[in-house]
């Protein structure tokens, strides 16, 4: 990122930009301005002098007024009354065979329904009530017969394996296993089928039923087992396709990994210089569509409007929610994302006392950097925090692990250039986020006081060791305004058509190396996500030594250059000084073919002409001298149109590699001849851009799954 300059803007406003969130205004605005007020000009004065991130946040934790607020555990839990009212209207509609309305309710009643887990549950099991014991276990094995006819094995498998764990009634539990069974056959995982068979066998004989139904069931068992028991080959075969959820697509990288930093390809190096600071180049010729980045984010939110149809892990759709056992308001496409997601267990119990406070997703994001690591990694790493010199990046030879929290952590901050007052507020917001983490058992890990004696509590109103996070969490919310990236979601109004589509926010991540790239407002790249994992593609050619720009929400074709230079002094405290910036190109409305710049056939240099009134087919080069004859590059624009009009149709009918060759291949053409800006070639930009896009994160509108 480039090195920020002098700082024009109100810094108070600037910071509530990042702090608050502006569509859902909670309690911290007010418990600010009572902080601030109280602070006198001696104590504010005396906070100016301070130096170090520790040092500040301490100075605010002790404000009197910073604890004139009441802290305590608040989010939304479950409800066994609300748990039995959906599972009963997704009987009514799975008895009308309307399986699609029946899974939406059964969901409901997962989330809803108390999950038995964990110790106290096991003291109470003989004393507890049955039905309350088993009601998420039944709320599972129903929803699974809907997706059993809706054909979703996969998901219908996963439920079946979670009611069985949770208390499933075991005079019913031959049904699951029966079923269980017979979509093993179907998905050819023969021995898992034949074992299934054999658990539905044992659990018959708990089951309430007649005699001749059981003997029925007993008989429709045997055979199947004797079926495999005797089969000559008996093995687990590859699953068939359709018959388990696809695993995200992630593209190889154009011309493989660069061994320094393995989430760019080979065609990209990372450079540094005073102005510009770390950037990405081109370290060979670069074409449209090329892949030149992957990666998974060090860490990543969820939007709050997303919770009821993403998974809080890895962003996916939840077409089957596996809940929080606590609480309501999260989900996860999975058992195993929900097992993966630590960082919940630590913000279940204050999730909507965080929501309420109106804080940004970028605070939400600084407060998941902490929370997804136990206290004892930061402890580990206290000796190692110091400052590092952003040329080590580009010349030193060791590799740049993403996953590395050193390379998290010495992302630029421009704490340098920060105000007092920005300071404050922030410190303000961190002081909030601590109170709430001792609201939960963060602090209580092993290691917060017997493993690491440095730290122990003296009684204090504040700890070594809150007072080491809380500066943590200080930087985190500074490296997050510079550094994060929006995930996004691209929304199809209807099944296969690109008409009234557009890319919608899911979330917020930060990754380490896509945070190395700078600005332009002209991108050379498209970025699209598969789950909150980023892919970005190339949608113009970057010639070798050529600046690989990303772009910052800022783009020339849909806003003047005061409002983008304007919001990026704003918000990233830099001068755009970019070629669109320079020149002052027109917006995409205001794009005229009147003057047109050609390129030189022998030096690639620049030739403007004027096609209004076009005489001669000859232009001399500034550059070289050279005279160059147009009218190829003009019966190349021709050509053009064609293979657009061909681009057009196959999106229509939704071929999305057919279009995606053939726009590739418009905008080479393009590009052979003329120079941006011009009509055309932004539009071909932007349809290739929307067809990328729907190869990442995509779904219709009107499936959305409502919370």
């Amino acid at each position: 990122m480039a090195q920020p300059f002098a700082d024009p803007l109100p810094q108070l406003n600037r910071s509530r930009k990042m702090l608050e969130d502006a569509d859902r205004p909670g309690f911290f605005k007010d418990y600010y301005k009572a902080v601030r007020k109280a602070t006198s000009n001696d104590q504010f004065n005396e906070f100016s002098k301070l130096k170090t991130d520790e040092e500040r946040f301490r100075f605010c934790f002790n404000l009197p007024a910073a604890h004139d607020i009441d802290i305590r555990t608040y989010f939304k839990g479950k409800s066994e009354k609300e748990a039995m009212e959906k599972k009963e209207a997704g009987n009514k509609c799975f008895g009308r065979k309307n399986n699609v309305e029946a899974l939406k309710l059964y969901s409901q009643a997962v989330v809803k329904a108390p999950v038995p887990s964990g110790k106290y549950w096991k003291l109470i099991k003989e004393c507890a009530d049955p039905r309350k014991m088993t009601l998420y276990a039944i709320c599972l094995a129903n929803r699974s017969a809907a997706l059993y006819h809706l054909r979703e094995y996969h998901y219908c498998v996963k439920d079946i394996d979670e009611a069985l764990e949770h208390h499933y009634p075991k005079e019913l539990k031959y049904k699951l296993y029966k079923r269980k069974a017979r979509l093993l056959s179907h998905m050819k995982q023969h021995v898992d089928a034949r074992d299934a068979y054999r658990q539905a066998l044992k659990w018959l004989d708990w089951a309430k039923m007649e005699r001749e139904k059981r003997i029925e069931h007993q008989t429709e068992i045997q055979k199947w087992l004797k079926m495999y028991e005797t089969g000559k080959v008996v093995k687990n075969w590859d699953v068939p396709e359709g018959y388990i959820e696809p695993a995200p697509l992630i593209p190889n990288l154009t011309g493989g990994s660069n061994e320094r930093f393995p989430s760019l390809s080979k065609k990209v190096d990372v450079k540094y210089d005073n102005n510009q600071g770390r950037y990405a180049v081109a370290a060979e010729d670069i074409e449209v569509g090329d892949v030149i980045a992957t990666e998974k984010p060090f860490a990543s939110v969820l939007l709050r409007e997303e919770y009821g149809n993403h998974c809080q892990k890895c962003f996916k759709v939840t077409k089957a929610p596996i809940p929080c056992k606590k609480c309501s308001s999260v989900l996860f496409c999975s058992v195993e994302c929900r097992q993966e997601s630590s960082f919940h267990s630590i913000e279940c119990p204050i999730l909507d006392l965080l929501t309420g406070s109106g804080m940004s997703i970028n605070c939400f994001l600084a407060f998941r950097l902490v929370t997804q690591y136990p206290l004892s990694f930061f402890l580990d790493f206290k000796d190692q925090l110091t400052e590092e010199d952003p040329k080590d990046t580009t010349n030193n030879k060791q590799v740049y692990d993403p996953s590395d929290f050193l390379r998290l952590y010495h992302l630029v901050c421009h704490s340098q250039s920060r105000t007092p007052e920005d300071f404050f507020h922030r410190c303000i917001m961190i002081v909030f986020m601590v109170k709430a983490l001792k609201k939960t058992k963060y602090f209580e890990t092993k290691g917060s006081a017997s493993t690491y004696p440095l730290f122990k509590d003296k009684g204090d109103k504040i700890t070594d060791t809150e007072a080491f996070v809380g500066s943590l969490l200080l930087r985190f919310l500074q490296i997050v305004q510079f550094n994060a990236h929006e995930v996004s979601e691209f929304v199809l109004a209807a099944p296969k058509c690109f008409d009234g589509s557009k890319n919608e926010s899911l979330g917020a991540a930060i990754y380490p190396t896509l945070a190395l790239f700078n600005h332009s407002c002209h991108s050379a790249q498209v970025r699209l996500f598969s789950g909150n994992q980023v892919i970005t593609k190339t949608i113009r050619q970057i010639r070798k030594g050529d600046l690989i720009p990303e772009n910052y929400g800022q783009s020339f074709t849909s806003k003047i250059k005061s409002e983008r230079k304007a919001e990026l002094a704003d918000r990233y405290w830099f001068e755009c000084n970019c070629e669109a910036c320079q020149k002052d190109w027109p917006m995409y409305k205001d794009m005229t073919n009147s003057v047109l710049t050609f390129k030189c056939h022998k030096c690639q240099g620049p030739l403007p002409v004027n096609t209004e009134n076009l005489l001669i087919p000859f232009f001399k080069c500034e550059r070289c001298g050279d005279q160059t004859n147009i009218l190829s590059s003009l019966k190349n624009l021709q050509n053009t149109e064609q293979t657009f009009k061909g681009a057009c149709k196959e999106m229509e009918l939704f071929n999305l590699e057919k279009a995606d060759n053939l726009l590739v291949e418009n905008l080479k053409q393009l590009e052979s001849c003329l120079y941006a800006p011009y009509r055309d070639y932004h539009l071909t930009q932007e349809a290739y851009m929307r067809v990328c896009l729907c190869q990442g994160n995509n779904k219709v509108k009107s499936l959305k799954t409502e919370e």
